[in-house]
């Protein structure tokens, strides 16, 4: 399985075919990113063309840089984007519920998936050994976590 995060990245995003300044799920302005870099405080600086002042930047504050939903591109199967797997409910091959993807972490070799029930939290790697099935329509992963290590089970 691949995850992808549409145009991630300040070198990726001028070349996004498609961007938008979007709040609650709508689409307030296409824009085109002219400059970006990282500010030394780790925050990216991102210059839209579109964008004309401070008080229309100060009117869109709050707005997120986005990839339109119906302007990403078709991925093959088993392939997701990372903000498809948000809020998708996670169950055991035999269908016993393990919480909900609250949370993808992409910084290491492999994703991993941070999933939430009450106050549990499970990391989930995401390779075929452990997560099984995702059924975007169904709204479901379907893993198998591995065993934990701990004190008591190991050799």
């Amino acid at each position: 399985m691949k995850l992808y995060l549409s145009c991630s990245g300040l070198e990726r995003l001028k070349n996004c075919p498609s961007l938008a300044l979007m709040r609650d799920g709508k689409v307030l302005k296409r824009v085109t990113v002219g400059r970006s870099f990282m500010h030394n405080d780790g925050d990216a600086v991102v210059r839209l063309l579109e964008v004309n002042g401070v008080e229309e930047a100060e009117s869109l504050r709050g707005a997120v840089l986005a990839v339109p939903e119906t302007d990403r591109a078709p991925l093959n199967e088993d392939e997701f984007y990372v903000s498809d797997l948000m809020g998708l409910n996670v169950e055991t091959s035999s269908g016993e519920p393990l919480g909900v993807v609250e949370e993808v972490m992409d910084e290491t070799a492999n994703a991993i998936l941070v999933v939430r029930r009450e106050e549990k939290e499970i990391l989930l790697p995401v390779l075929k050994s452990v997560v099984k099935r995702v059924d975007l329509k169904a709204k479901v992963v379907v893993a198998d976590p591995m065993e934990e290590i701990d004190a008591e089970n190991t050799d």
